[in-house]
C-alpha cells in the first residue's frame, strides 16, 4: 500500500475504486465498504483508493478540547487496517475551512475527480460538501452506497464503541471492532511493587492519543519480542499504595524478560472487576490470584 498526501499535484492516472470516510477504527460498518470496494476492483481490474483525513473534522467546526485528538488506533495501526482491507493507496487531506467550504459539486469536481474514480464507495448515510449531500453517480464515475451495518438492531459506529472503550466494556468494544482493541507502549520503570507480591508489571507509557479503556483490571494478550502472551493488567490509580498519577500496569504470564525501552502491544479481551483499594497485602495477592485464574481461562472465541 502507497501512502500520500492530497496536494495540487495529486493525480490519478490508473483508473480507481474511490472509498470515502474517516474511518476511526476501522470497524465491522467499515470493512463492509471495502469488502464491496474489493468486490467491484477484482470485477473491473481496479486499484482501491481512499480519501481520508489525518484528525477528525470536527476540529475544523468546533471549540477544542484535547479528547478531539484521541483515537481508536495509532496512525500506524490504522494503516495496517487499510493495507489489511485492500487498500492501494491511501490518501490524507487536511480538513481545512477552505476545504469544508467546498459544495457537494465542487468536491466532486476539484477532488474525486482527481481519483479517476469509476466507482466511488461511501456508507449509506455519507455526505459531502458544505451543502451536506449525498454523492450522485455521474457521467464519469457510479455511486455505490454500503447498506447499515448493525448489531442487536442498531447501527455499528464509532461512536458507540468510544463509549463502550470509555465504560470499560471492552467485549462489546471487540465485537462491534471485529478485532481486539489495542494500546502500544513504551514499557518503563515504576514503583517495582508488583515485584515484591510476586506479580511483577510492565509500567506502560502510551505516546499516541489513544483511547484508554476505564479503570479497572482486565484479561490481555501482549505482544513482545514478535510473541503473543496471556496476562492482566490494570488501569486507573494506584489506590492501594496513595499513588496519584494513572497507571499503565501489566503482569504478563509465565514470561521472565527484562523489556525495559521495549514497545509493548496490549491486546485488550475482556473486563475482571472494577479497582478496588484494599485494605493489605493479604487480601491483594488473594484478588491478583483470582484475577490471574479469570484471566488464564478465558477463551478468545472470536480469535481476537
Amino acid at each position: 500500500m502507497e501512502i500520500l498526501n492530497f496536494d495540487e499535484h495529486l493525480k490519478f492516472d490508473e483508473d480507481t475504486v474511490l472509498v470515502l470516510g474517516y474511518f476511526d477504527g476501522l470497524h465491522r460498518g467499515h470493512q463492509a465498504l471495502f469488502a464491496e470496494a474489493k468486490k467491484i476492483a477484482a470485477v473491473l481490474n481496479l486499484k482501491i483508493a481512499v480519501l481520508t483525513f489525518p484528525e477528525k473534522p470536527t476540529l475544523t467546526f468546533e471549540k477544542f478540547n484535547p479528547e478531539m485528538l484521541l483515537k481508536l488506533t495509532s496512525d500506524k495501526k490504522r494503516a495496517e487496517l487499510f493495507a489489511k482491507n485492500g487498500v492501494d493507496y491511501l490518501v490524507f487531506k487536511d480538513f481545512t475551512s477552505t476545504f469544508a467550504k467546498l459544495t457537494s459539486e465542487e468536491f466532486s469536481e476539484k477532488i474525486v475527480k482527481r481519483f479517476n474514480p469509476k466507482v466511488v464507495v461511501t456508507g449509506f448515510d455519507y455526505t459531502t460538501g458544505s451543502d451536506m449531500k449525498k454523492l450522485s453517480s455521474t457521467a464519469d464515475y457510479k455511486v455505490v452506497l454500503v447498506p447499515e451495518v448493525s448489531d442487536n438492531d442498531v447501527k455499528i459506529s464509532s461512536t458507540r464503541i468510544r463509549e463502550a472503550i470509555r465504560v470499560g466494556n471492552i467485549a462489546k468494544a471487540n465485537e462491534l471492532l471485529g478485532y481486539a482493541y489495542e494500546t502500544t507502549g513504551l514499557v518503563v520503570h515504576g514503583f517495582a511493587r508488583g515485584r515484591q507480591i510476586g506479580y511483577p508489571t510492565a509500567n506502560l507509557v502510551i505516546k499516541d492519543y489513544i483511547r484508554i479503556p476505564a479503570a479497572g483490571v482486565y484479561t490481555v494478550d501482549v505482544l513482545i519480542q514478535g510473541e503473543r502472551h496471556r496476562g492482566f493488567a490494570s488501569i486507573g490509580y494506584n489506590k492501594t499504595f496513595n499513588v496519584k498519577e494513572k497507571t499503565i500496569e501489566v503482569h504478563i504470564f509465565d514470561l521472565n524478560l527484562d523489556i525495559y525501552g521495549e514497545q509493548l502491544t496490549v491486546f485488550w479481551l475482556d473486563k475482571i472487576r472494577e479497582m478496588v483499594k484494599f485494605d493489605g497485602m493479604e487480601s491483594l495477592i488473594k484478588q491478583m490470584k483470582s484475577d490471574e485464574a479469570i484471566a488464564r481461562n478465558y477463551q478468545n472465541e472470536r480469535g481476537f
